[in-house]
């Protein structure tokens, strides 16, 4: 390889595939990129601007990347901006009225019951259990290379690690047939959801049809189903446990005294398995990837984790002291944050800054967007973890980086992902080799998380 090729490959890893936004659309050509990929319909603009408004119709669609006025939307003015119908109709065949879809004193009621699970404290306790399930990859990996370099669909291994993480802590004995087949009916259901946001956006009825639909339903009802079972074993035991299912059974509403019943309790089961490994999943997809494509980073990674615990099971003292891992991460996650969009609806009439938002618009925050905005970030598209030395990310706005949401809504597993992501990648950097193959180019494309499109191959060495 020429010294000009391998300058090439040098420079395009530190800029890594991104989405470019159209400078303009017709609304046929923004409903068919939507379609395909919600990110590639964000015009040019919303990179660049405040606030801007569908050309279609002005009052009823707006986007904003703005971080003062996300703050306003997300926290001071909470109350004025629900969760849109959209939301509701996207999500209800599969996790019905949980903790990701319900307002007002049911939402308060199921995340007071849920949030003791994800205090600090008690998130540490499952360090051993989340090294162990990266070590065990790992034994698979190194038994599949034999020492040789092996290509894997890194994609779907950090898919299935993370949902053995999730239902052996916070859904302790959950069956391997039915973690399959929830983990599976999630996959589905996900994979045809921009057509239902479309048909929810343009207000067409339920009962249309389109590609993929019958397979989405049928993967909703398997899910739920799945999920009736695991509720339905653990009610018949003498001892609920102390894990996300064992607290739901038990919890009892502030006024009432009442249970939640099982549809509700089915409800925020499905919501964190189908969501609680997902955008963990994502994030350390595409952050193997950007390791693959930046060896000198992938090196300093490993240097750092050798030297903070050596060969030793990781603990929580060595996760704290991991620095570089944490920024790496945090990187990634504002490159290819795993939930790319935000929205909700007015449901009075507001002033943001000089801007009316009308009562009844969807105001649609594009954290894809937010993250490469070109008024916050310096070279935005450039791979760069050091934005996140403490004293850059001091000098941050808050609302300007956002992996996780702001406000009430702020993601309750929140510090439960990122701790599983410091443990889980922190193990595979320590303990493999990750190389790019020179030509997989990975789409980042929106299901409700970001997703690879085509997968994601990656060479693997275990060392």
């Amino acid at each position: 390889m020429t010294s000009t090729s391998t300058d090439r490959l040098r420079l395009e890893a530190l800029y890594p595939p991104a989405i470019v936004a159209p400078a303009s659309q017709g609304r046929v050509r923004h409903l068919i990129n939507f379609v395909r990929n919600p990110i590639s319909a964000l015009p040019q603009a919303v990179y660049e601007q405040r606030l801007v408004r569908d050309a279609n119709r002005p009052d009823h669609f707006i986007w904003t990347a703005d971080a003062a006025y996300i703050a306003q939307i997300l926290l001071a003015d909470a109350d004025k901006f629900a969760k849109t119908p959209v939301d509701k109709r996207i999500f209800e065949p599969a996790i019905g009225n949980g903790i990701l879809t319900s307002e007002g004193a049911t939402w308060r009621w199921h995340r007071k019951a849920a949030a003791p699970l994800f205090r600090h404290s008690e998130l540490l306790q499952y360090i051993p259990a989340m090294s162990e399930a990266a070590q065990a990859q790992i034994g698979e990996w190194s038994q599949a290379c034999d020492g040789q370099e092996t290509t894997f669909l890194i994609d779907q291994e950090m898919t299935d690690v993370t949902f053995k993480v999730i239902s052996n802590t916070i859904l302790a004995g959950c069956s391997a047939d039915d973690s399959r087949e929830i983990q599976r009916a999630g996959e589905a259901f996900l994979d045809p959801i921009s057509w239902e946001i479309v048909y929810a956006l343009l207000r067409v009825p339920k009962w249309m049809p389109f590609p993929g639909k019958r397979r989405m339903l049928r993967a909703a009802a398997l899910l739920r189903d799945a999920t009736g079972r695991v509720v339905t074993s653990r009610r018949a035991l003498p001892n609920p446990g102390d894990d996300i299912l064992g607290r739901l059974l038990v919890a009892r509403h502030p006024e009432t005294g009442a249970g939640m019943s099982d549809e509700e309790i089915v409800d925020n089961l499905a919501t964190f398995l189908l969501a609680g490994h997902e955008t963990t999943a994502r994030a350390l997809t595409w952050t193997l990837y950007l390791m693959a494509r930046a060896p000198a980073w992938q090196t300093r990674v490993r240097d750092e984790v050798r030297a903070v615990a050596g060969d030793a099971p990781l603990t929580a003292d060595h996760v704290d002291r991991l620095h570089v891992t944490t920024r790496v991460l945090k990187e990634s996650m504002r490159l290819y944050p795993p939930a790319p969009v935000i929205s909700r609806m007015a449901t009075d009439t507001v002033k943001l800054g000089d801007e009316t938002i009308r009562k009844g618009a969807i105001v649609i925050m594009p954290i894809y967007a937010l993250h490469r905005h070109r008024l916050l970030w310096d070279d935005p598209n450039r791979f760069d973890p050091d934005r996140f030395l403490p004293e850059r990310e001091e000098a941050m706005l808050r609302t300007q980086y956002l992996p996780f949401g702001f406000g009430p809504r702020i993601c309750i597993g929140a510090a439960f992902a990122m701790l599983e992501a410091k443990v889980l990648l922190a193990e595979y950097i320590r303990n493999a080799l990750f190389d790019w193959d020179g030509v997989h180019k990975p789409e980042p494309v929106s299901r409700v998380t970001l997703r690879p499109k085509g997968g994601m191959p990656l060479k693997v060495t275990c060392i």
